[in-house]
């Protein structure tokens, strides 16, 4: 494993995050488009769901690894509330800092997520990027956004064939104030449109 200020990090989470793929029971169907299902389960205490999109997408496998960790330019274009996507730091070719930043509109004030990914190579065709939440860096830039508490933030791709590749995203976050947890929970659906963007993004790589 890396030898950096963030291996704890990284090391603290990662049995947790791999963990992800064993919960099998109490998950709730929400809804389908394609071959791509939402589903919500209750984790722990917390009172937002834990939220999983899983089922197989018409892109390459390497190239979906490419996108997921390291464009995110076009992961911005492709979120409609993000303001910033930006790298903090380069830790070494498969970790880095970031900072996620989502516009404010009405009522609901701007939300922002610190975090170091990790991109780790389960096998030739499987590769997990770990997104895993820090509390301040010193090239983030000032900000009165709201800090969210993430708790997870999880994508495994596995490869099936060379145009095929299995998706499992799990994220769990509170965007803290005052919104309704039914908000949250419900605003999760519109996951959907970005992830068909993404991969309409990536069959153009």
């Amino acid at each position: 494993m890396i030898e950096n200020n963030y291996t704890n990090i990284i090391n603290g989470k990662l049995n947790e995050n791999l963990a992800l793929r064993n919960i099998k029971t109490n998950w709730k169907q929400v809804k389908q488009i394609d071959n791509i299902i939402l589903s919500q389960t209750q984790y722990q205490n917390y009172q937002i769901k834990l939220n999983k999109f899983e089922g197989n997408a018409p892109i390459n496998f390497e190239k979906a690894s490419q996108y997921f960790f390291e464009d995110l330019d076009a992961q911005k274009s492709n979120r409609e509330v993000c303001d910033q996507f930006i790298k903090l730091e380069t830790i070494d070719q498969d970790t880095i800092v970031t900072m996620f930043k989502t516009k404010g509109k009405f009522v609901v004030s701007s939300r922002q997520q610190l975090c170091v990914q990790h991109r780790i190579r389960l096998s030739n065709d499987e590769i997990v990027i770990t997104r895993d939440q820090i509390d301040d860096h010193k090239n983030a830039p000032k900000s009165d956004a709201i800090q969210v508490d993430a708790k997870f933030g999880v994508i495994f791709l596995k490869k099936i064939n060379e145009n095929t590749t299995h998706i499992e995203m799990y994220n769990l976050l509170d965007p803290k104030g005052s919104l309704p947890v039914s908000f949250i929970n419900s605003m999760q659906e519109k996951q959907f449109e970005t992830l068909k963007k993404d991969i309409q993004y990536i069959q153009k790589m």
